[in-house]
């Protein structure tokens, strides 16, 4: 809980807030600007090797419903497992900012939130033909994409992580710098213009496609697993070896090759409703398959399927 004010402090007052818990990468910093700049609060946010350090300077009933709705309207995905406050003397802010982040600390103790499946809106995106991301299968905002397989070093910032080579576009850059955009301060923001691409390398390591529409190049790698081929997938977080698992042969390949001839093996299905038709699903597997982490899930098989 807040302190209440020293009594003699003026009208215009200062909060100092130390978060800590898993509040990088969840948009936290976005979500404290838009709180302050929609109460008239000055003073800044900024991510540190611990969390997210905070000033606001304003009145006191502002100050106080600041950090009430800090805690109550925080990121869906953020967690808050520590937060101090000091008043200071006020200093005369005029304007909130999301300043540079301070990487001095030597205590490296900030949670790193997971990889995150794509939200409805990325989606939405990524299968409309007149929006500059269609195809593009990179496509991420504050709600959802990589966070922990692209992160180097903390505090989570662009340059921390494996897009620090790939400078954002205009477009991409104005999507950052606005405070309405989902993409408001969101590190890994790419676009087909500025960001990583989609190629084909064939076993001898030559380039079979580059370049060329992402819908085109996947079209490529199905028809390799439909001929029964094996396809190394090189995602965000390693390799993924990949077959059609309608094919007992291909199937039985990637079994020796891994050495694992009983081992359940992961197997991607389009939506929850195909998984039913082969397991049996109960609400909270069902949970597990739609979160927003996107977790392998171990589930019965059917008998007859």
């Amino acid at each position: 809980m807040i302190r209440p004010a020293p009594l003699s402090h003026p009208l215009s007052q200062r909060l100092h807030l130390q978060v800590r818990g898993m509040v990088q990468g969840v948009g936290f910093r976005p979500f404290v600007y838009t709180l302050a700049t929609e109460l008239g609060l000055g003073g800044w946010v900024r991510n540190n090797d611990s969390g997210v350090d905070i000033e606001v300077e304003g009145r006191s009933d502002e100050l106080t419903a600041f950090v009430e709705r800090l805690e109550r309207d925080r990121p869906a995905h953020s967690v808050l497992s520590q937060l101090e406050t000091d008043w200071l003397a006020p200093c005369g802010y005029d304007r909130f900012e999301i300043q540079a982040s301070d990487s001095d600390s030597p205590a490296k103790s900030a949670w790193i939130l997971p990889d995150l499946a794509p939200c409805p809106a990325c989606l939405s995106e990524i299968f409309d033909p007149h929006n500059r991301r269609y195809q593009y299968p990179f496509t991420n905002c504050t709600h959802c994409g990589p966070r922990y397989s692209i992160l180097t070093a903390l505090p989570y910032d662009r340059p921390h992580t494996t897009l620090q080579s790939f400078r954002m576009c205009p477009d991409c850059q104005k999507e950052y710098d606005n405070p309405r955009d989902r993409r408001f301060h969101a590190q890994p923001n790419a676009c087909p213009v500025c960001g990583p691409q989609l190629e084909l390398w064939n076993p001898r390591g030559q380039v079979l496609a580059s370049g060329a529409s992402a819908i085109a190049l996947i079209a490529q790698a199905t028809d390799c697993l439909r001929e029964g081929q094996v396809l190394a997938l090189k995602g965000l977080g390693g390799f993924h070896l990949m077959v059609d698992a309608r094919s007992e042969a291909a199937v039985q390949r990637l079994r020796e090759r891994k050495h694992r001839p009983t081992k359940p093996l992961a197997v991607m299905y389009p939506t929850l409703d195909a998984i039913r038709q082969d397991c049996c699903v109960s609400p909270a597997e069902a949970n597990c398959l739609t979160a927003t982490a996107a977790p392998i899930v171990l589930l019965q098989r059917r008998s007859e399927s």
